[in-house]
């Protein structure tokens, strides 16, 4: 092999490795999972995902039959301990998008509802 070959092979090794070394300080400050932490957040999100089907695009009422909006999505919630629709409020509730924990929901007949009034729809924050 020619010299100036042999050099460039080595150079181009010597900086793998450094990069490896490099990215292996990275890894080792990130925060460590556990595979029980791992096996419950992938269970919400398998949860999440099996209703999606089921709830989106279905109406949401209030008390007194108050149409809040379509749900849009179900997600997990940032803590990772609750599952959230995701549901488009209509406009004279104050618009956007609203996330409501599926525990809050019931079903009614065929309706699906949340206890609450306007008032109530209107404080919720957006998303």
């Amino acid at each position: 092999m020619p010299r100036h070959l042999r050099l460039w092979v080595y150079a181009t090794a010597a900086m793998t490795l450094a990069g490896l070394a490099g990215s292996a300080g990275l890894a080792s400050a990130q925060e460590a999972r556990s595979l029980l932490l791992s096996r419950a957040d992938s269970r919400m999100q398998s949860g999440a995902a099996s209703l999606v089907p089921t709830l989106r695009g279905r109406w949401l009422y209030a008390d007194h039959r108050l149409v809040v909006g379509r749900v849009q999505d179900v997600r997990v919630s940032q803590d990772g301990n609750t599952l959230i629709a995701v549901v488009a409020r209509r406009r004279w509730l104050g618009g956007g998008a609203i996330g409501i924990p599926v525990p809050s929901l019931s079903q009614v007949d065929n309706d699906l509802t949340v206890s609450g009034t306007s008032r109530t729809i209107r404080a919720m924050p957006a998303l």
